[in-house]
């Protein structure tokens, strides 16, 4: 069971917060197994974990959904990148403290135990890009000696990957 408490939800049970961190989700935080938002609905579209609130009411995936939407911007969309990745093998997480969507593990590494392969930029198909922010982000993911993907999502959320790199001659 866990427990939902803003943009995270804290693992109660002891022997489940030691799976799911053998698979690369959550994180220890001030003596607690915490879980993000995109972790939380991934496990909990597979069934790995039931979520209640303060009021020890289930949340479904639904509430789930329009709680995590008012806390993160076009949540869903970028919880599609998310799922993508997950099932693709890669251990993902959050990157908003890098300016970035996700950053993402070599296959088979987890957070830890190596450096991320590359900061992923969430967008719509729709979604206009200008090359001043474009730069930036490709500057930034070269400072912290990662690639940078830019991942499109289309209207039927289907996900195409671009790796975007800084050429120098």
């Amino acid at each position: 069971m866990c427990l939902l408490v803003g943009n995270n939800a804290i693992v109660e049970e002891k022997k489940l917060a030691s799976q799911f961190q053998q698979k690369g989700f959550g994180e220890r935080s001030e003596g607690e197994f915490v879980l993000d938002l995109y972790e939380t609905l991934y496990l909990l579209e597979k069934k790995k974990v039931k979520v209640k609130d303060k009021q020890d009411k289930t949340v479904s995936r639904k509430k789930l959904l329009i709680h995590a939407e008012k806390k993160i911007k076009n949540f869903y969309l970028k919880f599609q990148v998310f799922k993508n990745l997950r099932e693709k093998g890669f251990c993902t997480k959050t990157g908003f403290k890098f300016g970035f969507d996700f950053r993402v593990y070599p296959r088979g590494k987890k957070a830890g135990q190596a450096h991320s392969k590359w900061v992923v930029n969430v967008v719509s198909q729709n979604e206009k890009c200008n090359m001043i922010g474009l730069s930036r982000m490709v500057r930034l993911s070269g400072n912290i000696r990662t690639k940078m993907l830019m991942a499109v999502v289309d209207s039927e959320n289907d996900i195409n990957y671009y790796e975007i790199e800084r050429i120098t001659p």
